[in-house]
């Protein structure tokens, strides 16, 4: 049993995570600024620290008998804002600034092991060829800063880093996905790229996984994607079977950074270092696993 803080605790992947940890057995400490959020913690079997992220001092209790911190502090805009760059803002500082100050906490309280979130985006275009951990990166302006979150945890902390580089997150309480899934079920799609690129998609339950596997995996940079991306012709062939539809209507988008990019990312570092694996073809199956739980609700 391992004394675990998650700062990112009430996320769509850091609420996941908080109660699969708790059910293998770990003292879960989550990160929160609300009443609501200590009380979806609670609920989870977790314990909740008020905090603000952005100060060094209202982290020194929390961190204090941690084995582990995990950071999976994120604010991604809207669908409809992702191609403004102001819209990233409150992202980026918690990527830029907030990572920094809980990586220089966490040294500073004996933390044995720091795991950062990150993105798959980050990788430069690949076509169909595969990607991993060491492909070249080039990150867009609305990834930029998950790299210098990367750079933080790796340099400010001293003990055991884990980086995991997260595909597109797909689940039932994605506002992307669910977004994606109302406009198919009007007959339409967006298509950012053309019909090969390959997108790099995980279904969130196996995001919350692959953050416990990295409790023991050796220290390093991990992919936690599907299997095989799919192309965006795939992906919107499985979309619009979803949504009951025989065809949809595709705009098509060529260059939108970085999510135009073909991503063929590989999990393969991952599923050799830990008994982790994707359940679930997120880009593929997870359409329907999505529609049919909205479907009974």
């Amino acid at each position: 049993m391992s004394e675990i803080v998650i700062t990112g605790a009430t996320g769509v992947i850091g609420w996941r995570t908080a109660r699969r940890l708790v059910e293998e057995g770990h003292r879960v400490t989550g990160i929160t600024h609300s009443a609501r959020g200590r009380e979806r913690l609670e609920a989870l079997g977790a314990r909740a620290a008020f905090a603000n992220v952005f100060e060094p001092a209202d982290l020194h209790a929390p961190f204090a008998h941690a084995d582990t911190v995990v950071n999976l502090l994120t604010r991604i805009p809207p669908a409809h804002r992702m191609g403004d760059p102001t819209a990233w803002a409150e992202n980026d500082r918690l990527r830029r600034e907030a990572s920094a100050v809980i990586a220089t906490a966490a040294r500073d309280a004996g933390v044995g092991r720091l795991v950062q979130e990150s993105v798959a985006l980050l990788y430069a275009d690949g076509g169909d060829d595969w990607l991993d951990e060491g492909s070249p990166v080039e990150p867009a302006t609305s990834t930029a800063s998950a790299l210098t979150a990367e750079r933080g945890a790796s340099v400010l902390f001293d003990g055991d880093t884990v980086i995991l580089r997260f595909g597109i997150f797909m689940g039932p309480d994605s506002a992307l996905t669910r977004g994606e899934l109302e406009l198919a079920r009007a007959g339409r799609a967006v298509r950012l790229g053309a019909a090969g690129t390959r997108v790099p998609t995980v279904w969130l339950d196996d995001a919350a996984a692959a953050v416990a596997a990295a409790l023991t995996t050796p220290p390093g940079i991990y992919n936690v994607v599907d299997d095989d991306p799919p192309t965006r012709l795939e992906l919107e062939t499985a979309l619009a079977v979803a949504a009951g539809q025989r065809a949809l209507d595709v705009d098509v988008i060529p260059e939108l950074e970085p999510l135009s990019r073909s991503l063929r990312v590989s999990n393969r570092r991952l599923q050799q270092a830990s008994a982790w694996a994707p359940r679930i073809r997120a880009g593929l199956d997870g359409w329907e696993l999505i529609a049919s739980e909205r479907r009974a609700a």
